[in-house]
């Protein structure tokens, strides 16, 4: 398999498990911001702001479920999602809305961020109705837009889903003779540590046997 264009590797099988990565918004300043004011994991940093203010950019299960995380330490989460009503589950979403620390920008997309110095994140957002422009200030941005997964030095001879994660069947198996693909990066309904390690313990038992 020619892995980046430079090095080809030759094996009697291979296993991809590469995973995913958050889903970027391709907003100005969010890669400059990185790690810096910008997080996509609230379980890592939300610890650092407590009784600070934190915009949520998102409103699916991640960004409500993390929104909730982050107020146990945040004084406030402001939660931006660019539609009329959250994607969560019901539970959820009864719980965020519920929550006096939690407040929404229902209808707005996220437009630039600057930081102005340590924790001082400017948040321009738009509303998608009347096309208006605000700032908000915030100590901190948590983005949940979802997962890409990481495929792209593998070409196209894998099949793949709507969403670009790789198919297998239930060994683990692509459609390229020897190839397998475990964890995040595979197509699945539930990506977390316990599936992605039983993924990769069928694979390993599949190999032995093909071997």
């Amino acid at each position: 398999m020619l892995l980046d264009g430079f090095e080809t590797v030759n094996a009697r099988a291979i296993v991809i498990a590469t995973g995913s990565s958050p889903r970027p918004l391709g907003v100005p300043g969010e890669v400059e911001h990185r790690g810096h004011g910008i997080s996509y994991c609230a379980t890592c940093d939300a610890k650092y702001y407590e009784g600070r203010d934190v915009v949520v950019i998102g409103g699916g299960n991640s960004a409500v479920e993390e929104s909730l995380f982050t107020a146990r330490f945040a004084r406030q989460v402001t939660v931006v999602h660019q539609f009329a009503q959250l994607q969560a589950n019901r539970e959820a979403q009864a719980r965020a809305l519920e929550n006096p620390r939690i407040r929404f920008l229902f209808e707005h997309g996220p437009r630039a961020f600057i930081l102005h110095g340590d924790q001082d994140m400017e948040v321009t957002v738009e509303n998608l109705r009347e096309r208006t422009r605000t700032a908000i200030r915030a100590h901190g941005v948590f983005i949940f837009v979802g997962f890409v997964p990481n495929v792209p030095p593998f070409g196209g001879d894998l099949k793949r889903d709507a969403g670009g994660y790789i198919v297998t069947d239930e060994m683990m198996r692509t459609g390229v003779a020897g190839v397998y693909a475990v964890g995040d990066v595979r197509s699945k309904p539930f990506r977390q540590i316990t599936t992605a390690t039983a993924d990769g313990t069928i694979a390993a038992i599949a190999i032995s046997r093909a071997l």
